[in-house]
């Protein structure tokens, strides 16, 4: 239910005035303290998700006397202070024990829980990899706070248990997300306290949780420890609710402390589905669940969730994860290619071990579901052994119907790009870009490789044989998805180390296993929603992969055919149209 704040302070919320930089007031450090940050509106059911005049902070005067807030420089950047923007603020004042909303809303328009707006000055709040606030007066720092870890439509607020204080808020583990339960809903599905005393936060003393009651020392893991043996990054739900991964526990340790992190940016914290303080006991021989709800409703059936992580952190269908404890260390850490739809990413059991489940050929897709009832669960094993891989083939061979064999790469003019689609109607999404490549000789892709000009080619991993015979097509696109790639529902390869473009300079390759040149195509635009076809009586011609060169020669034409009721295009079979 709403329960709108009521007004403990009279502002006056003018709008910022850059002709004087000097402070009315004489302000030392501690004398403002920063107690409260929303940074990520949730939109109600039919309305605007964006967070443009919804973000606000709050401040708060431990000082004994009023304080005249004209002149005080407000600054909101990176927490290390890249790309920082400020505001200098007008006329208002807060009383002495009070709080103050400051927000980025036009100063003749604000909602009921915001006193001072100061517009679009200090751009908008970051949503990922963290922000900092900063309050100055003549130059001198009064009080900043550094922010990470952004719940959508739940405030980020200061521990409530204590009074407000300047040092206090330097420490991330003294900030909680506002609770639904002990914070009101101040706008529909938005949670906070503004203009008010903020909620206890439950401070967890480090290296301590509670068993059964009893508070104990946790049992930090040492590397070898755990073992990532399961990742879900392409559930068929939400992302945001139904990505998980599974750690299998050689010895007993404890997960709280522990956090988990792309190689790459935030790490967030593994919290436990219940009270915040209880121990995340991993026994020996034993497989935990990490997931983003521990609602089966709403992360896909799972029969078990022992640990949560942030919904912020993504695990993309070409990705990687890794488990760092309380000082950094890497506990564990996994990367994978081409994540199916729908199913996880398995380790096989043979290969329990830190450094074995290093190697992704040890790994392969699930093949059956979790959960039986109506629906059709995703696949995979979370909380239990995984299956068994199908045999490995050694290098340079894959498996023809489970047997191995020697892949047969492409050489030159085996293999021919025959259309390109990069740029999709109505949106800039990247998975929509799809080209296709037609065989005019039997060949193997195994190992071969995808790419532009310049970045990191995609290298087409499969233990299975992917083989074409003359005449055959191979559609590579950005996500494997059908609900992501714009209906594509036969895509061989998805493509994440790059992307097509659509204007000046776009171009695309492919490569036999050791890197050289097979085919590539280049052009100078592709017209929004329109595939870029060879001409039909070209394609199957030995000089195909000479005369494909440039996709603005004549050689070259705009599909006609719609594939998904909106773009045309001719993914995975003949091309439809004959050039001039």
């Amino acid at each position: 239910m709403k329960r709108i704040i009521p007004v403990l302070i009279v502002v006056a919320a003018c709008g910022g005035d850059s002709s004087s930089t000097q402070c009315k007031a004489m302000l030392l450090p501690g004398d403002l303290v920063i107690t409260e940050i929303f940074a990520d509106y949730a939109a109600p059911a039919g309305s605007s998700g964006a967070d443009t005049g919804k973000e606000w902070f709050e401040v708060y005067n431990a000082s004994s006397r009023p304080i005249d807030l004209q002149g005080v420089v407000l600054t909101l950047s990176r927490p290390d202070g890249t790309s920082p923007h400020t505001h200098t603020m007008s006329e208002a004042t807060i009383a002495p024990g009070q709080y103050l909303t400051l927000g980025d809303v036009d100063p003749a328009q604000l909602p009921a829980w915001v006193d001072y707006g100061y517009a679009d000055e200090l751009g908008e709040m970051f949503n990922t990899n963290g922000g900092k606030l900063a309050i100055a007066c003549n130059g001198t720092e009064v009080d900043h706070a550094i922010y990470n870890d952004v719940s959508s439509g739940h405030s980020q607020q200061l521990d409530g248990q204590t009074a407000p204080d300047y040092t206090t808020n330097d420490d991330l583990t003294r900030w909680c997300p506002a609770d639904e339960l002990s914070s009101p809903e101040f706008d529909p599905s938005n949670f906070g306290t503004p203009r008010a005393a903020n909620q206890a936060c439950m401070v967890i003393a480090t290296g301590m949780c509670n068993d059964g009651g009893t508070m104990r020392t946790t049992v930090p893991p040492a590397v070898g420890d755990l073992v990532i043996t399961e990742v879900h990054p392409n559930p068929s739900g939400a992302d945001t609710t139904q990505e998980w991964f599974e750690l299998y526990a050689v010895n007993t340790v404890d997960l709280n402390g522990l956090k988990a992190a792309r190689s790459t940016g935030t790490m967030y914290p593994l919290t436990p589905p219940g009270a915040a303080d209880d121990c995340i006991r991993a026994d020996a021989g034993t497989y935990l669940v990490i997931a983003k709800s521990a609602v089966a409703a709403d992360n896909g059936n799972l029969p078990k969730v022992d640990a949560l992580f942030n919904a912020n952190l993504s695990l993309v269908d070409s990705g990687d994860l890794r488990v760092v404890d309380g000082v950094g260390t890497v506990i564990d850490t996994v990367t994978w290619t081409n994540a199916a739809s729908a199913a996880t990413r398995q380790l096989d059991p043979d290969f329990l071990d830190a450094s074995a489940n290093d190697q992704e050929a040890d790994w392969c897709d699930a093949t059956t579901s979790w959960f039986q009832g109506p629906p059709p669960g995703d696949k995979g094993s979370p909380g239990a052994v995984n299956e068994q891989c199908a045999v490995v083939p050694p290098p340079g061979q894959c498996l023809d119907n489970g047997t191995p064999r020697a892949v047969v790469p492409p050489t030159v003019g085996q293999l021919v790009i025959t259309e390109v689609f990069a740029n999709n109607t109505g949106t800039s999404d990247t998975k929509h870009d799809w080209f296709e490549v037609r065989a005019n000789a039997p060949v193997d892709l195994n190992d071969s490789q995808i790419g532009r000009n310049t970045g990191a080619p995609t290298k087409l991993l499969s233990s299975t044989c992917v083989h074409l015979d003359a005449g055959q097509y191979a559609l590579f696109a950005g996500s494997k998805d059908m609900s992501l790639n714009g209906g594509l529902t036969n895509v061989d390869f998805a493509f994440t180390s790059f992307s097509l473009i659509e204007t000046s300079g776009g171009d695309v390759h492919i490569s036999d296993p050791q890197g050289a040149l097979i085919d590539a195509v280049t052009w100078t635009a592709i017209q929004d929603g329109k595939g870029r076809q060879l001409s039909s009586n070209l394609i199957a011609q030995p000089d195909a992969a000479t005369t494909n060169d440039t996709t603005s020669s004549p050689t070259w034409c705009n599909a006609t055919h719609v594939y998904n009721g909106v773009d045309t295009g001719t993914p995975k079979a003949d091309n439809d149209v004959q050039c001039p």
